[in-house]
């Protein structure tokens, strides 16, 4: 009796949800065996004397069987072949926080001892590394079976000839993916009266082939144009089969945006972003979140400081403490950052007379030895205390603690290499990777390092600035 490739497909998801369910039970005795100051153990026969009341047992069945629930609803029983398993760590991820959240008000009401004294926050930490490790053992054993032959896909493509070509060569580099181009229909191959006569012989040709082979996928690229009839009848006739389409957008590289897919009205939307949409809500809140901490404590423990300098400013020379000015921003919103002044009050009124003493490459405005500046003012700007207030518009979100420099609207309008103005995709920080490694006033280069941090953002790079920031600002390299 031979096998069909969907009761294969089913005999693998299947094993692949036993052996998910079979990694939260594990992750969940480890840590009540382990973790749980109830039941302290001193070895495996201890954990198996505890005893199970028949409330306990239906419960932890109910959760596990809820876990299953969860990831289908997650995705992550769906194709991962061309997933990234960046996004399926995150899958993992947002599937824990809503499994294992709704157990701190649950083992109060169920009144769960072997889930307190900091278990549940343990088993959230443990179910997501196991998940990950399990799946990326997955992907390891997936990977080899189809070196091997196994577990390939046969794939129709229709299209034209000269990109079926390319997609096959693609494929059978990438021999991890598991696809094999088993047939090829070419719309331009066709002889017909018109359009439609040829619409008709295409549809009924792709019928035929997957009624005669075993096609598990069918690949169709669509024009930068939009959708065509053709391709919305195949669509709909791989939708009536059961057969999985694949639909390529044949829309232009993409050499710094990210292409993910998304759905409006039961259509799909193919969104290029800026930034990687891996990064996702999650990563933006922990980055708002670390913004909030950090400058609400920083406004705390340097207010004596700020006070000083202040007080300082108003003894050296007259005019208002503060400066605001209005600067661009993320998505090119114009708001007014705040710095401790360090020229004289009418420095903007004197810009023009200036103008032809600026050193910086670039749209950029940089002097380093600035007529405007009061005595202390270059103390202030050497040492980057000047910037200390700008912990206020991270607090009130306008910026961050990490990100490229706001640019003064003068700078802005003046930019002329249009992915320069890419730098307005994440909001502008208050250090930058440019300003703990460079300072050189080279705009070009300074974007360049812009584009290595939104490329490359993480929390742990933020981090990293950070870190770097206090020794870059005690060298005083190239501030001015």
């Amino acid at each position: 009796m031979t096998v069909s490739t969907s009761q294969r497909r089913s005999a693998l998801i299947a094993a692949l949800q036993f052996v998910d369910l079979a990694v939260v039970a594990a992750s969940l005795i480890l840590t009540i065996a382990f973790v749980s100051e109830e039941h302290t153990v001193r070895g495996w026969l201890s954990f198996l004397e505890i005893r199970l009341s028949l409330g306990n047992v239906l419960f932890g069945v109910s959760y596990i069987l809820a876990w299953n629930l969860i990831l289908h609803l997650g995705g992550l029983y769906h194709s991962q072949r061309l997933m990234p398993a960046v996004r399926e760590m995150r899958q993992i991820g947002s599937a824990v926080i809503i499994a294992v959240i709704p157990l701190v008000p649950l083992r109060a009401l169920f009144d769960l001892d072997a889930l307190r004294h900091g278990a549940v926050e343990v088993f959230g930490i443990v179910v997501f590394i196991a998940l990950v490790a399990e799946r990326r053992l997955a992907r390891v054993i997936a990977h080899q079976l189809r070196l091997r032959g196994r577990n390939l896909r046969a794939v129709l493509f229709v299209g034209d000839a000269r990109e079926a070509v390319r997609m096959t060569d693609f494929l059978a580099r990438r021999e991890t993916f598991g696809y094999r181009v088993v047939s090829t229909i070419d719309p331009l191959d066709e002889p017909a009266a018109n359009d439609q006569a040829r619409q008709a012989a295409v549809l009924a040709r792709v019928e035929g082939e997957l009624r005669r082979n075993t096609i598990d996928e069918v690949f169709v690229p669509v024009p930068a144009t939009g959708s065509s009839p053709l391709i919305d009848q195949v669509v709909s006739l791989c939708e009536q089969e059961g057969v999985t389409v694949r639909v390529l957008s044949r829309l232009p590289e993409l050499q710094w945006a990210w292409a993910s897919v998304d759905k409006l009205m039961g259509q799909a939307v193919v969104t290029i972003s800026p930034v990687r949409p891996e990064l996702g809500a999650g990563g933006l809140v922990a980055k708002r979140v670390l913004d909030v901490i950090g400058s609400a404590v920083l406004l705390i423990v340097l207010s004596p400081l700020m006070l000083l300098i202040a007080l300082a400013i108003k003894l050296d020379s007259h005019g208002p403490v503060l400066f605001a000015q209005e600067r661009v921003g993320y998505n090119r919103r114009r708001f007014f950052v705040y710095k401790f002044r360090t020229m004289v009050p009418d420095a903007e009124a004197m810009q023009n007379t200036v103008e032809h003493l600026n050193e910086a490459q670039g749209p950029v405005f940089k002097i380093a030895n600035d007529p405007r500046i009061t005595r202390l003012g270059g103390f202030l700007r050497r040492t980057s205390l000047d910037e200390l207030p700008q912990l206020m518009n991270v607090l009130r979100g306008e910026m961050s603690l990490v990100g490229p420099r706001p640019l003064p609207v003068r700078d802005f309008e003046r930019i002329e290499t249009r992915w320069h103005r890419r730098r307005f995709s994440v909001k502008p920080g208050v250090t930058c990777l440019w300003q703990v490694t460079s300072r050189e006033a080279k705009f070009d280069e300074w974007a360049q390092m812009d584009m290595e941090y939104i490329d490359n953002w993480s929390l742990a790079l933020d981090r990293k600035i950070l870190a770097k920031t206090i020794p870059a600002v005690l060298s005083r390299h190239g501030a001015h």
